[in-house]
């Protein structure tokens, strides 16, 4: 019996007393080899690095802990990649990663899973973080910049090729080529990011699946690169001033099942192009202020575009391809430029939205016509031209909405704000009266 119980004990130690229980912090100084230290730990260990210049490139092929305190630099010489991870549950984080060579990487991670990117600065390198076959890696608040050279001479700032399962949230990366690539990777969830001066913020390539939410995409040439890629949901990102002729806000290229929702896209020089772009859904979004609103590229099949704000863009819609569904057969879209009525009050106009510009074709012959987009003779114009013209139209809003639910909000806001100040004022106009009163 009591062999028993000695026997049961081992296999309980052994099976809920991890190696970590035996895991060691080592304190590491800036004379030391960072490298050695690293071949001496053994899985699970804590490497705390104190403050100074940690020279060379280090390779962790171990399960360990890499933390610094404020000030802790690692410097690659520009000789190869900085930080190379080949082993699982890899943490490092609160350090400062700078010098690859010159077609290498702040940190590679090689076929490795559960690996924690974190708090880190990563700055004049090649590509910033290049993950190559991982699996459930957290790249969490990392500030990433590359050198400065023409966009074409740059890596990306993170590089996923063939992941699953990817997080990449709360990452500040600016002047590299692409922010976030992503090529054949499965699952990935892109949040709260800031991305900008780069070619394409995020870059979809043969990607399958996966959340775009919550990012700042900003003065880049183009926000949204969709290409050969299916399932994918970009829902409340802020995607503005790519400005770029070449650029745009969002691009869907050769894509299935791509939902675009709930977005604010401003002063872009094209919002949206949708080419090639099958089965869709462009839904919720505010676009405003944007040269070109949408544009519709060959055959875009089973996409439709509903329940939109379109607000202040110099173009509408540019359409070279086949008509574009700018309904989803119960609902349209919001626009500033429908004239017509709503009389029976169901929140849809009465006609359809015929979308034509005037404006662009008075341009082109009369570029001083700039001088009155959106004045009131302009608007008038335009209707009138509605009634009595036969131009062709760029497509068509077959039940347009005729309010927009941010002009609702604003209205709601401005109304309480009134009722606020009124109600102040009121108390003190009363106040007034009886101290007057009490004078006397």
């Amino acid at each position: 019996m009591i062999r028993f119980f000695v026997v049961l004990a081992m296999i309980y130690f052994g099976l809920f007393v991890s190696h970590e229980a035996y895991a060691k912090t080592y304190e590491i100084m800036p004379n030391e080899s960072l490298q050695q230290a690293i071949d001496r730990a053994n899985d699970g260990d804590t490497l705390f690095m104190k403050k100074g210049i940690y020279k060379g490139a280090i390779h962790l092929d171990k399960s360990l802990h890499l933390v610094g305190e404020k000030g802790v630099i690692i410097d690659g010489e520009k000789k190869g990649n900085v930080v190379t991870i080949t082993a699982s549950n890899v943490t490092i984080e609160n350090v400062t990663i700078r010098g690859s060579g010159g077609k290498e990487a702040g940190i590679l991670l090689q076929n490795a899973s559960q690996v924690v990117v974190r708090n880190n600065r990563i700055e004049d390198v090649h590509y910033g973080v290049y993950v190559e076959k991982g699996e459930q890696t957290r790249l969490i608040d990392n500030h990433i910049s590359g050198r400065n050279v023409h966009f074409s001479k740059r890596g990306n700032g993170i590089h996923l090729f063939r992941t699953t399962k990817s997080e990449v949230n709360g990452n500040t990366i600016t002047n590299v080529q692409d922010g976030i690539y992503l090529d054949w990777a499965k699952k990935t969830t892109i949040t709260k990011n800031h991305i900008t001066s780069s070619r394409y913020a995020i870059h979809f390539m043969y990607a399958d699946g996966g959340e775009v939410t919550e990012n700042d995409l900003t003065e880049n040439i183009t926000g949204l690169m969709v290409m050969a890629t299916k399932n994918i949901n970009i829902i409340k990102n802020t995607i503005e001033k790519q400005l770029d002729y070449r650029g745009y806000g969002v691009l869907i290229y050769d894509s299935d099942a791509i939902v675009v929702s709930d977005n604010e896209l401003f002063y872009n020089s094209t919002a949206l192009s949708l080419q090639n772009a099958r089965n869709c859904v462009i839904q919720g979004n505010l676009i405003s202020a944007n040269h070109t609103a949408v544009h519709s590229l060959y055959e875009n099949k089973g996409t439709t575009i509903s329940e939109n704000a379109f607000l202040g863009n110099v173009t509408e819609t540019k359409i070279q391809g086949a008509p574009l569904h700018f309904d989803n057969g119960i609902k349209g879209n919001y626009w500033d430029t429908y004239r017509f009525y709503d009389l029976n009050g169901d929140g849809i106009g009465d006609s359809p939205h015929k979308i034509r510009s005037l404006y662009n074709r008075l341009l082109r012959q009369w570029p001083s016509v700039q001088f009155y987009f959106q004045s009131p003779a302009l608007a008038l114009l335009e209707t009138t031209e509605s009634f009595f013209t036969q131009a062709p139209a760029l497509g068509e809003d077959r039940f347009p909405l005729v309010s927009s639910p941010y002009v609702r909000q604003t209205e709601e806001k401005r109304s309480w704000g009134l009722f606020a100040f009124g109600s102040i004022l009121l108390t003190f106009s009363l106040w007034m009266f009886q101290y007057g009163r009490r004078m006397r």
